[in-house]
């Protein structure tokens, strides 16, 4: 076993100790969820209603404690944490409500048979992989769908936010005394393998980095378990000649800074129109510079900041806002603009997990599509234009992007879909379709006469 702290981004202050569970103790996890996977699946849609209905109310009972949890672990401001965690009891109550019907048997329209029909049944053990920027909204997005459908969760949290995936793992647990639904397993990259090659596990979550989803996806396909992948993001924002120049400078800082920059889907370019260059300029930076932030997650991670930024201005970038690193304790970095008159191909592929937004001054709308789709990612992203007809029509046939928005940012919500393209990953989380992502289709027949 090997240990582990979880240290305060704010302070440098250790907050509490935790050591790698063993491949034998992972095992005996194993064994033990494949077994509460046996009577889970057999409870009606109704009973699985009841304890989602029951985890969204014990998720808002604990609201400040996950509040203070994350706060603490990974320095999301407080408000942010209670409204995550409240986003995560509507998420349960949703899929409480339309599961049901979502995996609702459908016929088939004809077939040699005198009757056939596609039912929708649990995959079993599910694999969770989760990081440390939303330590509770990337665990309920895919638990909600996942349990409804008759599953089981292993989960392997981030080491940063261990007591918070503690604290997750007990409010599950007191749902259901006599089993468990999630099980939380705190182990290293090694084990985190061998669980995915395990036979009883049958299919694997991951949200992350890219890097982190090709080692991911490559056990997974070794041991031909089915899989999900969220990774990373540069979302590109569009702001064309004819925008609301407020308005997008709002949205796309909004966009920027949510979570301190450490988003996955956090606009992280902004590609704007030559004609409004100067103005939107003006009225982001001032955007930026009044919002509140919270710490880095780790000290390590505003180093990263810090090289970034550097090669950001190697490659031709002008620091209009921030900048640079506050002096004193704390992972603390300010709001950055780095402006970019002239476009640099790496800027598109470098991911950056804090404050920092790249503004770059394009000439017209085709070079604006053409700078954006750059990007070796392609997760989320948007325009900004009063001709809304123009935009929908842009972003739903040039716009590479698994999630993309007119005149607003994008939002995840538990009624549409969410997840990337290119390496942004594959697979679906959210609406319909993530729950359809851990089941097995079976085909249902009946000979006639």
């Amino acid at each position: 076993m090997s240990a582990f702290q979880t240290v305060n981004p704010a302070t440098g202050d250790v907050l509490g100790s935790y050591n790698h569970l063993s491949w034998s103790d992972t095992e005996k996890n194993i064994e033990q969820a494949a077994k509460d996977f046996q009577i889970w699946r057999k409870v009606s849609f109704k009973e699985r209603a009841e304890v989602l209905l029951k985890l969204a109310q014990a998720l808002r009972s604990h609201k400040s404690e996950l509040a203070q949890m994350m706060n603490q672990e990974m320095g999301k401001l407080i408000a942010e944490g209670k409204a995550e965690v409240e986003k995560c009891a509507v998420t349960c109550e949703h899929y409480a409500k339309e599961a049901e019907t979502m995996l609702k048997n459908q016929v088939a329209a004809s077939s040699p048979y005198k009757h056939a029909e596609v039912s929708f049944q649990p995959v079993g053990v599910v694999f969770s992989v989760m990081p440390w920027n939303f330590p509770l909204w990337q665990v309920i997005r895919f638990a909600a769908p996942a349990l409804m459908a008759g599953n089981v969760i292993l989960l392997k949290h981030a080491d940063l936010t261990a007591g918070t995936s503690e604290l997750i793992g007990k409010i599950f647990n007191d749902l259901t005394p006599d089993y468990k639904l999630l099980r939380n397993i705190q182990v290293n990259h090694d084990v985190a393998a061998q669980v995915i090659a395990h036979p009883v596990v049958h299919g694997v979550t991951f949200t992350g980095s890219s890097q982190g989803g090709r080692s991911v996806a490559t056990e997974a396909a070794k041991n031909l378990k089915k899989i999900v992948l969220e990774l990373g993001g540069s979302d590109a924002y569009l702001v064309l000649e004819d925008a609301d120049v407020e308005a997008a400078a709002k949205a796309c800082a909004k966009v920027r800074l949510v979570n301190c920059g450490q988003s996955c889907v956090a606009g992280k370019r902004f590609i704007v129109n030559e004609k409004v260059a100067k103005d939107f300029i003006h009225h982001f930076s001032k955007e930026m510079k009044e919002a509140e932030l919270a710490p880095l997650a780790s000290v390590k991670f505003q180093k990263t900041i810090v090289d970034q930024v550097e090669k950001l201005k190697k490659w031709g970038g002008k620091v209009v806002l921030g900048g640079s690193a506050p002096q004193g304790a704390g992972a603390f970095y300010p709001a950055t603009v780095v402006v970019f008159e002239k476009d640099h191909p790496e800027v598109h592929r470098e991911e950056i997990f804090g404050p920092v937004a790249s503004v770059f001054i394009v000439k017209n709308t085709e070079e604006a599509l053409a700078v954006a789709n750059s990007s070796p990612y392609g997760l989320g992203g948007g325009i900004f234009t009063r001709d809304v007809k123009k935009g929908k029509e842009l972003i739903e046939k040039e716009l590479q992007a698994g999630f993309v928005v007119v005149n607003d940012y994008v939002k995840s919500d538990p009624r549409i879909p969410f997840g990337g393209i290119k390496e942004s990953g594959y697979g679906r989380e959210l609406g319909h379709f993530g729950i359809m992502e851990f089941v097995n289709i079976k085909t249902v027949a009946v000979a006639g006469e």
